[in-house]
């Protein structure tokens, strides 16, 4: 498309920088110095720069969220026109799909957004639909978005951003893990606004489609400097004539493939909560092998690279490695043949600082030598000290390459190893791959990349509509347009210049605008838990009034009648399978054990109650009634804790907070912030095995609450940092953040009579069996 038929961008300044300096908190030299840089309304900007230069520093920076949300020292000027310092003016996709959603589900996640520009309530779900059908995502809106791939994630991120109707958009490597189908749809999306006259500052490492549709670039140098500004069209002349010097190269037709297998997969089948996710999967690789693995986001891809890692069973079917069922190799031997490189990097961290990671140790402060070496080979030698958690995408990227590259392995099982990079470090990755194959090592990688794959792979396995759909060499795929197109691989070769419009091409019409879901409507009450239908306000003052006359209670009986109470509201309210409460609350157990004990061999035991001395306790029947009564007082608060938990939905209790009893947004949803981590622990624990099994750090079972508790700790904090930061990039700050009445709801937490009934009815039901 020429550029010039364009109207002439009006010359009112969005954003100005002067001299721009940020500083990270701990860190020894500036993200971004002497920035300088304008944007006026209308403009379309390209950041482009080496991974880890500071572009997503800059793009903060520009849109407000340094320093607001993030702390970081801020030299210079940063000035925002002030039509767009109101929330909700500036939209922001972040380059991590998991550091920028505030909600756990789809249409909450979009709402949230629309509740802080005060959108009316009737309009949200037509906002919301439309929103998911201009990036394609076909998902219920009710869908919870945890187990989302990366891609799906990213969709929905920018689905958030475009909602929002923001008069400046900011997107940070908005395809990352997209396929080339969807990575189109982006960059169409990018081109109709640029269209609309749309602000829009992006930051891209493949942005060569875009560059008919922006009127400048800015490079940004590996130092954090602002290198150069330019025209696009200059731009693409000086790109033209060095893009030679920085081409993937390899000899992917050179074979050194020895035909007995290394790891066979056979008539696998693999199923997430009843969804099948793919079946019948029988393939075999060998030694001296690149094998890419290919297919549309969420077709299963990751799901698969675990599977063939033993890091999680196929539901049927069988895995082996060398010949032996990969669930009888134990765990140690497993990961000295296989590496693993995770999705997202920050899974693959067990250490506190980067150097750390490097050794696979704690080291002191004084890095040895060969350990800088090691991060100099991936530009990382400025780091060592550093968080891993600190860097960028691209700098965790290649820390966590490098790491699982330290250690000789037969099998080499990467997630999107480029995901981030630039030209260079992508280069320097998969030559370092390239050399292994060529010293007989077996490669997998899962890629969105055609150019990797036609560069470097020997063969392909396609995944898609939840089986095998191709298995063969590149040339043979790129015969077979009916794969490529189902495979979402098509889009990758063709021009940018024909849009897809959703009258023409119905894979980018996605979810239709305004038509409602019906797994979003509420299920009839007769199929609900009763308890699941109290206002979540009015359950947990109740429970907490519950919870007060329990401890008062001193007597075994009187104990004994109080039971009833959070029996009948877990079991015969709350529906909640007696299984499942053991399951999840089993660990105190023997905590409660320990406490019966204390009790029992150290009360003091009133005149005229028999006592056994033995050693130096003091044993009695007394103590143990005693420990017996505060240990049901205590599991009745647990259990009512526990029912609380199943039966109310987060969001619903954060809602009802504000909108019933006008709480400020900031405190209650700053609880969800605060008590995120919560509904994603089970899969944070799995995760955190999975990453310490690959290091071969998984420790002793018994032991793992202890080992895993500091970890644990810190990606929960950590979470929580990135949801309050989600919120205020998504216009959560000001008023819609301090006052009740300044935001619209997406949910509605009305008080009903029933709420009074059950809250009235239970406490008088305590208070009779209190005093009876």
């Amino acid at each position: 498309m020429n550029r010039h038929i364009y109207a002439e961008v009006a010359k009112r300044l969005a954003i100005s920088a002067d001299h721009l300096r940020i500083t990270y908190e701990g860190a020894s030299s500036p993200a971004i110095e002497d920035c300088s840089l304008t944007v006026y309304e209308g403009e379309a900007v390209l950041i482009i720069g080496p991974s880890g230069s500071g572009k997503s520093t800059l793009a903060m920076a520009l849109a407000g969220v340094i320093p607001r949300s993030i702390e970081a020292t801020v030299e210079g000027e940063c000035a925002l026109a002030e039509h767009l310092q109101a929330p909700g003016k500036i939209g922001y996709v972040f380059q991590d799909p998991e550091a920028q959603f505030c909600m756990r589900r789809v249409d909450d996640e979009i709402a949230f957004g629309l509740e802080n520009i005060c959108v009316p309530r009737a309009a949200m779900p037509d906002g919301i639909h439309a929103a998911l059908a201009e990036v394609g995502l076909t998902v219920s809106t009710s869908a919870a978005h945890t187990h989302f791939s990366g891609g799906m994630k990213q969709k929905l991120a920018i689905a958030s951003a475009l909602a929002l109707t923001c008069e400046l958009l900011i997107l940070d490597e908005p395809t990352a893990n997209l396929d080339p189908l969807s990575t189109r749809q982006v960059f169409e999306q990018v081109a109709r606004l640029r269209e609309q006259g749309k602000t829009l500052v992006i930051i891209e490492h493949k942005y060569e489609p875009l560059l008919p549709y922006v009127d400048k670039v800015v490079v940004v140098d590996a130092t954090g400097h602002i290198e150069q500004v330019c025209t696009s069209a200059a731009w693409q002349q000086q790109h033209h004539q060095v893009q030679s010097t920085h081409q993937l190269s390899a000899s992917a037709n050179a074979t050194c493939i020895d035909e007995s297998p290394v790891l066979t997969v056979d008539h696998a089948r693999l199923t997430y909560a009843n969804q099948q996710v793919w079946r019948d999967i029988t393939f075999s690789l060998h030694q001296g092998e690149w094998v890419a693995i290919l297919g549309p986001n969420g077709a299963g891809k990751s799901s698969l690279l675990e599977v063939m890692a033993g890091l999680q069973p196929p539901t049927d079917g069988a895995v082996a490695l060398h010949g032996k069922p990969i669930s009888r190799v134990k765990s140690k031997l497993r990961y000295q043949q296989i590496a693993y490189g995770f999705q997202n990097p920050e899974y693959q961290f067990l250490y506190e600082r980067v150097g750390d990671e490097m050794a696979g140790r704690v080291i002191a402060d004084s890095i040895p030598v060969d350990v800088l070496k090691q991060l100099a080979a991936f530009g990382l030698e400025d780091h060592a000290l550093q968080s891993p958690y600190a860097l960028s995408q691209g700098q965790k990227r290649r820390l966590s390459v490098a790491v699982m590259l330290q250690q000789a392995h037969d099998v080499y099982l990467f997630d999107e190893p480029t995901y981030g990079q630039d030209a260079v470090s992508e280069k320097m990755i998969l030559d370092r791959l390239q050399a292994l194959r060529e010293q007989g090592k077996t490669i997998v990688t899962v890629t969105h990349d055609m150019e990797l794959v036609k560069q470097y792979a020997t063969r392909v396995l396609v995944i898609a509509e939840q089986g095998l759909l191709y298995d063969g060499d590149v040339k043979g795929l790129l015969q077979q347009e009916q794969v490529l197109e189902r495979a979402h691989l098509l889009d990758d070769v063709k021009p940018l210049g024909q849009l897809y419009r959703a009258d023409t091409n119905e894979r980018s019409v996605g979810v239709a605008p305004g038509k409602p879901s019906q797994e979003n409507q509420p299920r009839p009450w007769w199929t609900r838990a009763p308890m699941r239908s109290i206002h979540p306000g009015v359950k947990i003052l109740t429970l907490l009034v519950i919870s007060v006359v329990m401890f008062l209670s001193n007597h075994l009986a009187q104990v004994g009648r109080l039971w009833v109470v959070p029996l009948v509201l877990t079991f015969a309210l709350g529906w909640c399978a007696p299984w499942r409460v053991a399951k999840r609350v089993w660990v105190i157990f023997p905590l409660y054990g320990i406490y019966l004990w204390t009790f029992a061999a150290n009360a003091a035991v009133p005149p005229g109650d028999r006592a056994l001395d033995w050693l130096w306790f003091h044993i009695s029947l007394y103590g143990l009634w005693q420990g017996v009564i505060v240990a049901l007082r205590t599991f009745a608060t647990v259990l009512l804790a526990y029912v609380f938990l199943e039966t109310t939905d987060g969001t619903d209790f954060v809602v009802s907070l504000s909108q019933t009893f006008a709480c400020a947004p900031k405190l209650s949803y700053g609880v969800m912030a605060g008590t995120s981590f919560i509904a994603k622990f089970e899969h944070e624990w799995r995760t955190l095995r999975r990453a310490r099994q690959v290091r071969g750090r998984a420790g002793h079972p018994v032991l793992r609450p202890i080992t895993y508790a500091l970890p644990i700790l810190s990606q929960a904090i950590r979470l929580s940092e990135r949801v309050a930061t989600a919120m205020e990039a998504r216009g959560f700050y000001g008023p819609p953040a301090e006052q009740a009445s300044k935001r619209t709801y997406y949910r509605r937490t009305p008080l009903r009579a029933w709420d009074f009934m059950f809250g009235i009815g239970s406490i008088v039901v305590t208070l009779a069996l209190y005093f009876a």
